[in-house]
């Protein structure tokens, strides 16, 4: 089976990022906010390329890094907060009065 040389270009673009990626994550000594929006962009772009959905992506890479994030602050509360924010957010799309007019 030939693969296409565009095929071929898109995976070792996609082994290149999950590669920078993981030498980020070995070699840091602690993960900054730098840290985790280059990862994040990193696998949000992998995940496209893989051919995700854009929307389940983007919710799936933010709870995720928001869940890193609030553990690195308190550890015993980060499923908590993390999970009252979702709830908060779906609240706030929920509530916008612009919204009525699509049904």
């Amino acid at each position: 089976m030939k693969i296409r040389k565009e095929l071929w270009f898109g995976f070792i673009l996609m082994a290149i990022i999950i590669a920078g990626t993981g030498v980020m994550l070995l070699t840091a000594s602690k993960l900054e906010t730098g840290h985790l929006g280059l990862m994040m962009l990193a696998l949000v772009v992998v995940a496209i390329m893989l051919g995700f959905p854009t929307a389940f992506t983007l919710m799936g890479m933010g709870v995720f890094f928001g869940w890193i994030a609030y553990r690195s602050v308190n550890p015993a509360l980060a499923n908590q907060q993390i999970l009252d924010l979702m709830v908060q957010r779906a609240y706030s799309v929920m509530s916008n009065d612009v919204l009525i007019a699509i049904p």
